[in-house]
């Protein structure tokens, strides 16, 4: 990736200028060490020296350990948006219906969690699309990290600004960027002339346009903090060498240690009296030596026991136990096989830690995602806004039927009615579930309305038939 930012912006007044080059420093201060995470996510990690010389043959060895990309998807897989529900209880409106649609909202949640983790965050906007173009009217696009920045506002606990750059699919050139702060949004475009303002669209919202979804935030530090952290990356690059060590001992497994008594030094040179390298004289397949030039005597060769590829298996099952306490996997996720597999109880208390931080990350999500939906029909056009709160997912996935169980008994014991949205959440319905059960259950309502109905009406109509003749004349 190799992207090349605008330094100069015509059109833009002293203030915007300034904040346009405060933000792109901070842009490009982050970006090595966002795009060093990406190396690691995408197993693209470099084997930094580990301190001696490698004989020819580790040059064909390439290991790739995807440790880091199983610390992200293994919190990424419990933090899934299932959909949005309304804060009252009714289905979604058209206008929430359409933007979910049209911008396929699900698919980019996934992206943009994903991304935070990775990244420590990453940055969601509401923009006014093209519909020329066939674009919808209202875009909910992501700008991951290394193309993003902003300003947060610590008193407001918002972006107070936010550059993004729209980068194409490779990565290779930028198509336009966005420069927001509160009141304005400006669209920064490139022609034959250079990088210029194509655009303004001021507002009096209290919010820009972009949310920040972190990982981890606090007041230090409201862009949250990475899942591919330092001791992710000391960890990774351990086990490569790790495996690195054994591949390289596993060409070299057949061929015992040698020692040899009475040998003189010119022995082991070559032509031009160079040392022969250790490692090829092990791959000799046959020693031949001559007899000492001064005694005449013959050198005596002999064999130490075999190495053993235990030390390196040890030292792997550590390296991953490590990594797996410091991500909160469990170590069965690591791909390291031990004696006694795990119980069904070990397995729900390794990953208790894992839920616990998918839950908070429920937390730290579901604000920016309110803000982004209701920007986003605010975008649409005038009209009610629904207020909406993003639907997810039980991350204690293997524990489904115990909340079941949970739910079935405190619909028995009256403490939640049967068709509560809270005891939709404990049976971890999904979206399109829950519209399907207030739909039957208006039905079943309507139909027990007109039986009401036609049950007075039929008593109505027996009870005039009754009176006696000549009664509504007296």
């Amino acid at each position: 990736m190799s992207l090349t930012f605008p330094n100069t912006i015509s059109g833009l007044d002293s203030d915007e200028r300034r904040l346009y080059r405060t933000l792109l420093r901070r842009l490009t201060a982050k970006r090595k060490r966002n795009r060093l995470r990406r190396a690691y996510m995408d197993g693209r990690n470099e084997l930094h020296d580990i301190g001696y010389a490698l004989p020819p043959v580790a040059a064909d060895i390439d290991i790739v350990v995807g440790w880091p990309a199983k610390a992200v998807e293994g919190l990424a897989n419990r933090v899934v948006m299932d959909g949005l529900q309304s804060e009252s209880g009714d289905d979604l409106t058209e206008r929430v219906r359409s933007i979910m649609d049209l911008n396929d909202l699900m698919a980019v949640a996934d992206s943009v969690h994903t991304d935070a983790l990775v990244h420590s965050c990453s940055f969601l906007a509401v923009l006014a699309g093209d519909t020329d173009l066939g674009e919808p009217d209202v875009i909910v696009q992501e700008f991951t990290a290394d193309v993003a920045t902003g300003i947060w506002d610590k008193r407001r606990h918002r972006l107070e600004s936010a550059l993004l750059f729209d980068v194409s699919d490779d990565y290779k050139h930028i198509d336009c960027a966005y420069l927001m702060r509160y009141g304005m949004t400006i669209t920064i475009e490139h022609d034959r002339t250079g990088w210029h303002v194509a655009d303004r669209y001021e507002d009096d919202a209290e919010r820009i346009p972009c949310e920040l979804f972190a990982y981890k935030p606090d007041e230090r530090r409201p862009f949250g903090r990475s899942r591919i952290d330092r001791a992710v990356m000391s960890l990774t690059d351990s086990a490569v060498r790790t495996f690195l060590r054994s591949e390289m001992q596993a060409e070299l497994y057949s061929v015992p240690p040698r020692y040899i008594l009475g040998a003189s030094e010119e022995m082991f040179s070559d032509e031009d009296g160079n040392p022969i390298p250790r490692w090829r004289l092990m791959l000799d397949q046959m020693l031949i030596l001559p007899r000492d030039s001064s005694s005449g005597e013959v050198p005596q060769v002999g064999q130490f026991t075999q190495y053993s590829f235990e030390p390196h298996s040890a030292q792997l099952r550590q390296t991953a136990t490590m990594f797996a306490s410091a991500t909160s996997l469990p170590p069965d996720a690591m791909g390291v096989l031990t004696d006694n597999p795990s119980s069904a109880e070990a397995i729900d208390k390794a990953t208790k830690e894992l839920c616990l931080l998918a839950e908070k990350c429920h937390r730290w999500f579901g604000n920016p995602w309110r803000h982004v939906i209701d920007r986003a029909q605010r975008a649409a056009g005038d009209g009610d806004v629904q207020a909406v709160r993003p639907q997810w997912r039980n991350p204690s996935t293997p524990s489904r039927a115990a909340a079941a169980d949970a739910a079935v008994k405190l619909v028995q014991a009256n403490i939640l009615p049967a068709d509560s949205e809270v005891t939709y959440d404990m049976l971890d319905l999904s979206d399109e579930q829950r519209r399907i059960l207030r739909t039957e259950q208006r039905r079943k309502a309507a139909e027990a309305a007109i039986e009401r109905l036609s049950a007075q009406g039929a008593h109505e109509t027996g009870s005039i038939s009754d009176k006696p003749t000549g009664a509504e004349d007296a």
